[in-house]
């Protein structure tokens, strides 16, 4: 699938327009290290279908699941391509995470949420949730099960 970014969403990604490229995210095991670069914060994602943990260094003014995809390159389905119009893109918060988020679910987020399997009371749509300042430090779980109900 190849993704359309205006040119400032493709400079937060450090993505190259022509080519969609991305440079390397940084890694890191301490998600309390404070971020190493202005205008960034850390993110911790553990994927269950993948088996696999990375902390990344995550742009401020993109949305989560742009994070997971194209900065962590983790596998999820985004179907909808953050449309809020499926649930591939489910994630789960730890508990501390889920408090540092800026709001709730719209309307909207929470009827696609009822079609997503093992729904939590953390769960959130990762393509609903904007990065910002305030969600330095996050963990976010990829679930093993999605429903996609675009097919």
């Amino acid at each position: 699938m190849v993704s359309t970014w205006s040119s400032s969403t493709a400079a937060a990604l450090g993505v190259s327009h022509r080519c969609c490229a991305t440079t390397p995210a940084s890694s890191s095991t301490s998600s309390s290290t404070p971020p190493s670069t202005p205008g960034k914060v850390r993110v911790h994602i553990s994927s269950q279908m993948e088996n696999k943990e990375l902390t990344v260094d995550a742009p401020v003014g993109v949305t989560l699941m742009e994070v997971i995809r194209d900065v962590a390159r983790m596998d999820m389905e985004a179907a909808c391509d953050g449309t809020c119009a499926c649930s591939t893109c489910h994630v789960i918060f730890d508990a501390e995470s889920y408090r540092k988020l800026p709001s709730t679910p719209s309307e909207d987020e929470m009827d696609m949420l009822d079609l997503a399997p093992a729904v939590t009371k953390t769960s959130r749509l990762s393509c609903q949730v904007q990065m910002t300042p305030e969600l330095d430090g996050i963990s976010v779980v990829i679930p093993d099960e999605t429903d996609n109900q675009m097919r």
